[in-house]
């Protein structure tokens, strides 16, 4: 019999399986990183947010009334992976808020939607600490 050039099947399975493992361990890695990127680009955006809205009061002597459009914000911040909200603005205080969408919603669910007041207060949605989140 001729000598045996190649790999055979039982070969190529045991190596695709390693590669498997290894992309199984090596994704989460690397989502982790880009999911808090996103998180800090969403708190970066409520807190220009929250300057908008006190120069809105100065202008108005209300926050009622104020709306992204007015302020020249747009709704979805963080490539898209957030919605970012006034969602409550009456004459002395306010209530921000940047919602996570899709897959971040999924990756970041301890932080879940970052929120923001008027008195500068910080809190989320999730089950982690603000401190984790902000």
């Amino acid at each position: 019999m001729p000598p045996h050039h190649g790999f055979n099947l039982l070969e190529i399975l045991i190596v695709t399986c390693l590669i498997g493992i290894l992309a199984a361990l090596s994704i989460p890695l690397y989502s982790f990183p880009l999911t808090q990127e996103k998180r800090i680009e969403a708190a970066g955006v409520l807190s220009k947010l929250a300057v908008a809205m006190e120069q809105y009061y100065l202008e108005h002597q209300t926050y009622q009334g104020a709306t992204l459009s007015a302020l020249n914000l747009p709704d979805h911040i963080a490539s898209g992976h957030y919605l970012l909200t006034i969602r409550i603005a009456r004459d002395q205080d306010y209530l921000l808020e940047a919602k996570p969408l899709g897959k971040q919603a999924v990756n970041d669910a301890g932080c879940g939607t970052l929120i923001l007041d008027s008195n500068g207060e910080k809190s989320v949605s999730g089950t982690e600490p603000v401190e984790a989140c902000w």
